[in-house]
């Protein structure tokens, strides 16, 4: 659980990396911040390159106090697209 406090910006950082030896790239990244079932706010996220995988930045401003949020990433992986849930709170 992600948990911010109501009025502030916001950045999410992941770091992606292959379990296995395969050296990957995260070539685009997307977000979508959804309230009590309806997205919020969808963006782009910024992706650095690191020697062992990525960051994926996202810069969230939720507008609503509570624990109903869900952040929503989606990544492009060469042909492949990958979408990762987490619950958030806003307190």
């Amino acid at each position: 659980m992600i948990r911010f406090i109501l009025g502030e910006d916001r950045h999410v950082k992941y770091f992606v990396h292959s379990v296995k030896s395969e050296y990957f790239v995260v070539k685009d990244a997307t977000y979508e911040l959804i309230y009590n079932g309806e997205v919020e706010a969808t963006g782009s996220c910024e992706v650095t390159q690191e020697e062992t995988g990525s960051y994926v930045d996202a810069k969230l401003q939720p507008k609503y106090r509570s624990n109903r949020y869900i952040l929503e990433i989606t990544l492009m992986i060469a042909d492949e697209v990958i979408k990762n849930r987490e619950q958030m709170e806003v307190v």
